[in-house]
Formats: C-alpha cells, sequence, structure tokens
C-alpha cells in the first residue's frame, strides 16, 4: 500500500477468538484446554502483527467493518475493529432511516454510523443483490474518505476522519451515534481550504 500510494483502504472484516477456535475445531484440535490456549496463542500472532502493520503506516486511513454480532467490539476483542490507532476508522451500521441495525457491533471505538442494510451490491457474474452488514456500511465510509483525499491530496488520515465526524449527523441530537453525511463533509472541507 505504502509503494503504491494507497491513502485508504476498506476493511469489511474482521477477526474474534470465537472464529480462530472455530477453524482449530473444524481442523481436528478436540481437547477444549488446548483449543483455547492455542486459540489465544494464534489470536494474539495474527492481534499483534495487524496492529503493528497497520500502525507502520500511519499516512493510510484504514476504514473498517464494526462486526455483525451485536456487540461491543472491544470487549468481544473483534480484530483489526477494538485496535485505537489515529488512522483506523471503525463504522457501524444502520438502516435508511439512520436507525441501528439489529446487527451491527457497536462500543467505544465505533467513530461513525453509515447505511449498511439492504445496500444494492454486486455480485460474482455482475447479478445485483440486496446485501446488508458492516461490510456494506464501511464501503460507505471509504467512498467519502476517498472523495475527501481526491479534493485534499494533502490531508491527513487524522484531518479526513474529522471532516467525516465534523460533517456527520448526530442521530436524534445524540452526538455519541454520527450518521456519514458525505455533502455536509465535503462541505466543511471547501470552507476550509
Amino acid at each position: 500500500f505504502k509503494a503504491a500510494g494507497v491513502r485508504t483502504v476498506n476493511m469489511s472484516w474482521g477477526w474474534t477468538l470465537k472464529e480462530v477456535e472455530g477453524v482449530l475445531e473444524a481442523n481436528g484440535v478436540t481437547d477444549p484446554e488446548e483449543r483455547a490456549a492455542k486459540t489465544r496463542e494464534i489470536f494474539g500472532i495474527l492481534k499483534k502483527s495487524l496492529h503493528d502493520a497497520l500502525a507502520s503506516a500511519p499516512e493510510i486511513l484504514f476504514i473498517t467493518a464494526a462486526g455483525n454480532d451485536d456487540n461491543d467490539v472491544e470487549f468481544d476483542e473483534v480484530i483489526p475493529s477494538n485496535f485505537d490507532l489515529p488512522n483506523l476508522m471503525v463504522v457501524a451500521a444502520v438502516d435508511q432511516a439512520g436507525d441501528p441495525t439489529g446487527f451491527t457491533s457497536g462500543g467505544d471505538n465505533v467513530v461513525i454510523y453509515a447505511n449498511g442494510f439492504e445496500v444494492e451490491s454486486y455480485v460474482p457474474g455482475g447479478a445485483r443483490m440486496q446485501a446488508s452488514g458492516t461490510s456494506m456500511a464501511s464501503p460507505n465510509a471509504l467512498n467519502l474518505a476517498a472523495k475527501l483525499f481526491a479534493l485534499n491530496p494533502d490531508l491527513t488520515p487524522a484531518e479526513v476522519i474529522d471532516l467525516m465526524t465534523e460533517g456527520a449527523t448526530p442521530r436524534d441530537g445524540d452526538a455519541s451515534m454520527l450518521l456519514l453525511h458525505p455533502q455536509q463533509s465535503v462541505e466543511l472541507l471547501k470552507q476550509g481550504t
């Protein structure tokens, strides 16, 4: 990414301890204590490696999906959405009315909410279908971040996050739940230049 001059990356995925343990169980690790220990070891390697990789690219804004387990991403140790990095933005999902979906994960790490319910999406072969998930919300946030970088390539990831959060609309006046508002964020950028 660095060599290619990438400014922002969509990361519509994540890993949890439960998923790593499920992979081990599916591959024949049947003893619960052994599986738990291996899970913690493997997850620790994944977590440290990914954290260090993202931290080593402070000029790139990584945008990640919060997850679809209706849990707190920090409590559940969802990686990368539980990382605390200045170049990482965690996105949760709302429906078209701006209400949180029943599946979206949340928590203090969530920066912004975007449409993630029945988003028209392309599938292999070119057909379209309605898809729901924070993996649909994250690309909506990425789209805005990419546009902001295109409008002003000198922006830093922190400045793009600020433009996105300052331009967001608080849901029902609740400043802890910011709804993505691309037009307002672009207007803020134009006012600042």
